[in-house]
């Protein structure tokens, strides 16, 4: 290679030079570096014959080297997880925090505004998820999956049946005297909805759980 190196022009020697420094920037050895050049040095002198420099023939020596870097695996696509339970417990925790947040803010902005007890908050916000979960079952994941759209009696009725149980849970649980049902201060509801949204955030994180509010094309 020594003896090849000795036959190029000032300006191909200077090229070489530039070429094995931004190798040796990409983590190459130094028998790659040899190889590489040995692959290039006798093109490079043939093209000097007739005037053409290294540079025009391999292009700039950073954009050359970048030829030689290292490509990165592209990382695995993860698979959303369709766990019915995790995904109603992931739209339950986000009601939860959510109706817990917003009668924390009106309990502190009005004394006399309506509070939910905290049996009414839980229940609500367990239905709520279920609700969510069948929408999702039966509308948004065919949508995603591409599946052509049909009436759906039954995700129409179980739907239906869902929203009526929400909405009989929460006037019936109201109904609960407040020694069950405890409405709890404003500072104690804005807590336990931060502590919601934030175990929905970890589980989420954890266990890659399918949102059942969005509807997301399935890999």
């Amino acid at each position: 290679m020594e003896n090849l190196i000795e036959e190029l022009t000032a300006k191909n020697k200077e090229y070489i030079h530039s070429v094995t420094k931004q190798l040796m920037l990409l983590g190459k050895s130094d028998e790659e570096i040899k190889t590489i050049l040995n692959d290039i040095l006798p093109q490079i002198i043939e093209a000097q014959k007739n005037g053409t420099i290294a540079r025009k023939l391999l292009g700039a020596p950073t954009e050359f080297a970048q030829k030689y870097q290292p490509k990165v695996a592209d990382k695995p696509v993860t698979e959303k997880n369709e766990n019915p339970g995790l995904m109603w417990l992931d739209s339950t925790l986000l009601f939860l925090g959510f109706i817990s947040v917003l009668n924390g803010i009106m309990a502190f902005v009005s004394s006399t505004s309506p509070v939910y007890g905290f049996v009414t908050v839980v229940l609500s916000s367990v239905i709520a998820g279920l609700v969510m979960y069948m929408m999702y079952r039966f509308f948004y994941r065919p949508k995603a999956d591409g599946t052509r759209q049909k009436w759906n009696w039954k995700g129409f009725a179980a739907t239906t049946v869902s929203v009526l149980l929400w909405i009989a849970v929460t006037v019936f649980s109201g109904l609960l005297p407040t020694s069950v049902n405890i409405q709890l201060p404003a500072i104690a509801l804005i807590i336990i909805g931060i502590v919601a949204f934030g175990v929905r955030w970890l589980l989420k994180r954890q266990l890659n759980i399918q949102s059942a509010l969005v509807s997301q094309p399935r890999k």
